[in-house]
């Protein structure tokens, strides 16, 4: 291969925006087209920084039609020419894509000799993109706990109402005939099935319940929290790791934006409180007999005698239904959103709605340098496909030695 191929990409120029719109009015450019797709072969924000430190700004048609925010399915792109055609380089949500119009046909022109030429010219531009780069704010993007605790709780919720559970109307009686008899087994087979799964999403969501507003409690500490408290390490973490009574009584003072502190006498906290207590028994596996109680038997040696008759069902799956206040989930669901609203309610006017914002969406960036709190994307998931290179792309040709 001669230098001039091993430079096929090196040698592209940036094209004047108004050119390119006059081309693409006109609809001058070249029909024949094909793509690239890259993924991190090389860093995206090495690609940015290599392509703003070679060519300058980002130039391409797409970077005319983005709206001013991070809610797009293109972020940036670069259009470069030769006497082949035009190169397109965009940046998308999770990929690079090189897309070709125009007469790319040499063997050259190979998607591994783009990144490996691309690759060699980094350092020869290696301050223009560190200057570049000292420009870009870094963010850490994270999951926000709260939001992924409370759609999976919602989820649950939707697959419990969906077994529409009703041990009084589904309990399987003691046969009272032979024809009840035959099919006694099956039926409370299935009926055990059924609940034993819907004991199971109760079980959690009663261990979850509990956490959503507790996590709700540390979002407001995470997003609020004053720049005194911030600052200090030792006291954060104090804080952070108190109990949740210490926690919401120093809410006010700790953080920013309350306009009262929190009333514990109020409905919604003793509610929460309670919850907690029942959380922590069947969380922690508390041996408290009152709240297990099935029944009693005494015995006469090794006799034993009851005190009540029982029956299959409710000494095994009766039991169950029980030990997970079954009929009680709903409401406590409730109680932890009344409990959250409550403490929104303390909140002044702007940032109560920075609050219900930042719960509502999946993910969250932070910036360590300006030790700040934001929403980076939208939460709407969208990706769009102009082409996939399986579709036109033949096997790369080996280029010639």
């Amino acid at each position: 291969m001669d230098n001039e191929d091993q430079n096929y990409f090196l040698r592209l120029e940036a094209i004047h925006p108004k050119l390119l719109a006059n081309i693409l009015i006109e609809k001058r450019q070249p029909k024949d087209f094909k793509g690239w797709i890259l993924k991190n072969e090389i860093r995206p924000v090495d690609i940015y920084c290599y392509l703003y430190a070679k060519y300058g700004p980002p130039n391409g048609f797409m970077n005319f039609l983005r709206n001013d925010s991070s809610d797009n399915l293109i972020h940036w792109e670069w259009t470069l020419v030769n006497d082949d055609g035009m190169v397109m380089i965009q940046g998308h949500n999770y990929r690079t894509e090189v897309q070709f119009l125009g007469n790319f046909e040499r063997p050259e022109i190979t998607k591994s000799n783009l990144i490996a030429q691309i690759k060699g010219d980094l350092r020869n531009y290696g301050k223009r993109m560190t200057a570049i780069r000292t420009q870009l704010e870094k963010w850490i993007e994270f999951v926000n706990p709260f939001e992924s605790i409370e759609s999976t709780i919602e989820i649950q919720i939707k697959k419990l109402r969906e077994l529409n559970l009703s041990p009084a109307d589904d309990k399987v009686h003691t046969p009272t005939s032979h024809e009840e008899m035959q099919t006694y087994q099956q039926r409370f087979s299935a009926m055990a099935e059924k609940y034993t799964f819907g004991t199971g999403l109760a079980f959690g969501l009663r261990c979850m319940l509990p956490v959503l507003a507790e996590t709700f409690i540390n979002l407001l500490i995470f997003t609020l929290s004053t720049k005194e408290l911030r600052n200090d390490e030792t006291k954060y973490r104090e804080f952070v790791s108190d109990t949740i009574s210490n926690r919401l009584q120093l809410l006010h003072a700790n953080c920013q934006g309350f306009e009262q502190p929190v009333d514990h006498s109020h409905i919604a906290c003793r509610n929460f409180y309670q919850l907690m207590n029942d959380r922590n028994d069947l969380l922690h596996g508390n041996f408290n007999i009152n709240k297990l109680k099935t029944g009693e038997v005494y015995f006469y040696g090794k006799v034993p005698i009851m005190y009540e008759y029982g029956d299959m069902w409710q000494n095994t799956l009766g039991t169950r239904i029980e030990s997970v206040k079954l009929e009680y989930i709903e409401s406590n669901y409730s109680r932890v959103k009344d409990f959250i609203a409550y403490l929104i309610s303390l909140l002044e006017p702007k940032f109560r709605e920075q609050i219900e914002i930042i719960m509502s969406v999946r993910d969250l960036g932070y910036n360590e340098k300006l030790n700040r709190l934001g929403v980076l994307f939208s939460p709407r998931a969208t990706e769009g496909f102009m082409f996939f290179e399986s579709e036109f792309l033949k096997a790369e040709t080996q280029p010639s030695k």
